[in-house]
């Protein structure tokens, strides 16, 4: 199942038309529409307000193949969002059904400033930088974060990240699905 069919899925359980989808996503019902068809992609911030309208865990949306393994290896990540231009990347880390949730994102440099502000998750998240540094602007503060350094972020906390070093930034994050 695509993304999009995912996505009209839950839609569809929550009795929600396209209509009321966009109007209390802020995103367009042609958008959405393109979406769900899998003729758009959404950013990870869309994504998110869609999975806080149709309250559900970004995981359960992503994770396409519900393995049962306990073992998710290096080459078996699901690639959630990749884009060349800001040289980001997102993989699921944790696959299968599981009550824990966890990503990895690496951003290539200094020069890749990934800036799509997070208006928030439902959930409440714990990140740790494996690799290079990372600065967060969480609500009005900022932090830099060296490597092994963790940040826990409270569900629906306004924030924003960047690679402040002109070498590759690794950040594992985790989450509890609800």
């Amino acid at each position: 199942m695509t993304l999009g069919e995912r996505i009209k899925k839950y839609r569809k359980k929550m009795n929600y038309t396209l209509k009321e989808l966009s109007d209390i996503t802020k995103l367009s019902v042609g958008f959405l529409s393109n979406i769900e068809r899998d003729l758009n992609s959404p950013s990870i911030s869309n994504l998110q307000q869609i999975c806080l309208a149709l309250n559900v865990n970004l995981m359960e949306i992503i994770d396409e193949n519900g393995s049962s393994s306990p073992v998710t290896r290096v080459n078996e990540r699901q690639e959630i969002f990749s884009n060349p231009n800001s040289q980001v990347k997102i993989e699921n880390i944790i696959t299968g059904k599981n009550s824990l949730n966890g990503i990895v994102i690496t951003i290539d440099h200094k020069s890749a400033q990934y800036s799509d502000m997070s208006w928030g998750h439902s959930y409440d998240e714990v990140g740790v930088v494996i690799e290079g540094e990372l600065d967060i602007d969480l609500d009005d503060e900022k932090y830099n974060l060296k490597k092994g350094d963790t940040i826990f972020i409270k569900s629906f906390t306004p924030h924003r990240y960047r690679n402040p070093i002109d070498s590759r930034s690794i950040v594992y994050w985790f989450s509890i699905r609800k």
